[in-house]
């Protein structure tokens, strides 16, 4: 196979909860005793490159594995495993679908059969969906009865950052570079003083002290799924983060962010009160 080639999903691949869904010792903690210890849901909404076979007769002939490689978050998938495996707080579904499947591009996607497309989705795209709902709600329902903090949901994304721009991680709530609400679109989806404790604890985990290495609100497009939740959710924290792919390059680099992850997740517990 030419290495440009555009990549597919297997024909008729089916998943369920249990394989989009990702947390420390699954092999001796049941998914309840996950919730019960968890205070981060991360997702990745555009975790997988490869699309469905079922669509590749729609397909434009113009589409390369580059493009597909280019707009999924592959590097920010394999932090957020590992992340999920060494930290007990954390839970991460990831959608095993592209993001052509539920949003179709017609540049890339010529006229797809939508009875095809639907029946793909219902095998993939929409059990990441309903299980993302599914796991915030009972995110927050086991904690309706103690005092803990705030749930926090993170969309997890990576991203090609200009040379000039030394951003590591950007945390994102729509609002402008401090955090706070922009005046044309006040809506946010994290309390700004939450969101700077939360950069600032990112500068300590990842070793940094420069604002502009750990950014507020950069992201170049808004998170759906982010604003979707924090509307949904009136108590939980939502934040987009998008990792630059210049910090991921390799197995080792994947391994010291996610540990990084872990190390700022717990000075923001240990700070935030």
């Amino acid at each position: 196979m030419h290495e440009d080639a555009v990549a597919y999903i297997t024909a008729g691949a089916v998943f369920d909860v249990a394989d989009i869904t990702f947390y420390a010792d699954s092999r001796h903690r049941s998914l309840d005793e996950a919730i019960a210890d968890a205070e981060v849901l991360v997702t990745c909404p555009d975790a997988t490159a490869s699309w469905p076979a079922e669509l590749e007769p729609w397909v434009s002939p113009a589409l390369t594995r580059r493009r597909q490689d280019d707009v999924a978050s592959g590097r920010a998938r394999l932090v957020a495993r590992r992340w999920a495996t060494i930290d007990p707080t954390v839970i991460y579904v990831e959608n095993p679908h592209p993001r052509i499947v539920s949003h179709p591009d017609p540049s890339v996607l010529v006229s797809p059969d939508p009875d095809v497309v639907a029946e793909v989705a219902a095998r993939g795209a929409d059990v990441y969906r309903a299980a993302r709902l599914e796991l915030v709600r009972r995110l927050v329902l086991a904690r309706s009865n103690r005092p803990m903090r705030t749930l926090t949901a993170v969309t997890l994304h990576d991203e090609v950052t200009p040379r000039d721009e030394p951003a590591v991680l950007t945390l994102g709530n729509g609002g402008d570079h401090a955090g706070d609400p922009r005046p044309l679109d006040p809506f946010i989806t994290m309390d700004p003083e939450r969101l700077r404790l939360l950069a600032d604890s990112h500068r300590a985990g990842f070793g940094v002290r420069s604002h502009g290495e750990i950014a507020l609100n950069r992201s170049r497009s808004e998170c759906e799924e982010t604003v979707g939740t924090a509307r949904d959710f009136d108590h939980v924290d939502a934040v987009r983060a998008d990792l630059s792919r210049a910090h991921l390059t390799d197995i080792e680099t994947i391994e010291e962010v996610a540990r990084r992850l872990r190390r700022s997740w717990l000075h923001y517990r240990t700070t935030a009160g």
